[in-house]
């Protein structure tokens, strides 16, 4: 768990990073144009990536408040400046809405374009 500094400055939030990567994960995926996450697979793939990756979603933690990196499968349809900004806004309102934490930076990392078969 982590200690953050909530939206009025006092430090009595504890959040369980699991949770909070569960959160991010679920509004990135409900943002239309988002296929998946991006989830590495091969050993030589995964190391680019911390151990802090899960769900394509990896946080840090700062006094400022939280950086989000994201990690996603695009559709090759969607335009991508809208696509991004869709989904740091629903990030940002799911997240803010149910916990009391700044969020310093919303980072999305397109690692793929696919063809949507639905």
């Amino acid at each position: 768990m982590a200690r953050l500094n909530n939206i009025s400055g006092e430090t009595d939030t504890y959040i369980n990073k699991n949770m909070l990567v569960s959160i991010v994960s679920l509004a990135t995926k409900e943002v239309k144009g988002v296929i998946d996450t991006y989830q590495p697979t091969k050993l030589s793939i995964r190391r680019p990536f911390n151990k802090n990756v899960g769900k394509g979603v990896r946080i840090k933690y700062t006094n400022l408040g939280v950086i989000i990196d994201l990690y996603v499968i695009v559709d090759t349809d969607c335009e991508v400046n809208d696509l991004v900004y869709r989904v740091q806004q629903n990030v940002k309102n799911s997240v803010t809405s149910l916990l009391t934490i700044k969020i310093k930076a919303i980072n999305v990392h397109i690692m793929d374009a696919e063809k949507n078969s639905l």
